[in-house]
């Protein structure tokens, strides 16, 4: 082992003083690849390459939820819902309301009946009855409730057995699930304004996938035997 003669430090023999506090030390070369070589900049330089990409995937799932939030509200029990509340007050709204009213079949078959053109005008002059009167009414929220219990599934398949039968299309209705679906409106009339809900229960007709019917599911649940198509409407 050798001494440095100007620290006193200690070094192997061949070697030279490495002492950081002898004024003629020789200092150790960094470490390749850390900061004081290039090494930190190095790897900011990959992350600012993969930035771009990072921030492209980030936007593409953002997206793909949206994408899902908007299918969503506009297929399956849901959309029926919407699509119901969305036109029902609406001038244009009848082809729309009648078609998720009715069985499929049972719709071409009204379309091509003299009633649709009567009931098309009057669903127009009760909407311009309504603003001949200053009555302004507006869709705020359309919220899932209650999953419709047994007595109000039969109900459903009894209102469309007797949609079926009445424009002579197949009556063989299955319906196995459905729910009670709140819209909440915003009516205004004479500069005074209030809140409203109507209830309405959204079933899956087999073969003809999610449909509206225009009652609560305690009104659906009365016995089949007392259900009258006139009495409803549409």
């Amino acid at each position: 082992m050798a001494f440095c003669t100007q620290c006193g430090s200690q070094y192997p023999d061949g070697g030279s003083c490495t002492n950081p506090a002898c004024p003629g030390a020789k200092q150790a070369a960094a470490p390749a690849g850390n900061a004081f070589d290039g090494g930190f900049n190095e790897a900011m330089d990959k992350v600012k390459k993969n930035k771009s990409t990072i921030i492209g995937a980030v936007v593409a799932f953002i997206v793909l939820i949206l994408v899902i939030v908007f299918i969503s509200g506009h297929t399956g029990a849901k959309g029926a819902a919407n699509k119901y509340a969305k036109n029902v007050y609406k001038k244009s709204g009848f082809k729309s309301v009648s078609k998720v009213t009715m069985l499929d079949d049972a719709y071409k078959e009204y379309k091509k009946s003299d009633d649709f053109d009567d009931d098309k005008d009057d669903f127009k002059d009760m909407i311009e009855e309504m603003k001949d009167e200053d009555v302004k009414i507006k869709v705020k929220s359309v919220k899932k409730g209650k999953k419709l219990k047994k007595a109000a599934l039969k109900g459903a398949e009894a209102y469309f057995e007797e949609q079926a039968e009445e424009y002579d299309v197949d009556d063989d209705i299955d319906v196995k699930k459905g729910y009670e679906y709140k819209i909440k409106c915003k009516v205004k009339e004479d500069g005074d304004s209030e809140t409203e809900t109507t209830k309405i229960c959204v079933v899956k007709v087999k073969g003809d996938g999610w449909k509206v019917i225009p009652m609560s599911a305690d009104f659906l649940s009365i016995d089949e035997d007392d259900f009258d198509l006139s009495d409803f409407g549409f």
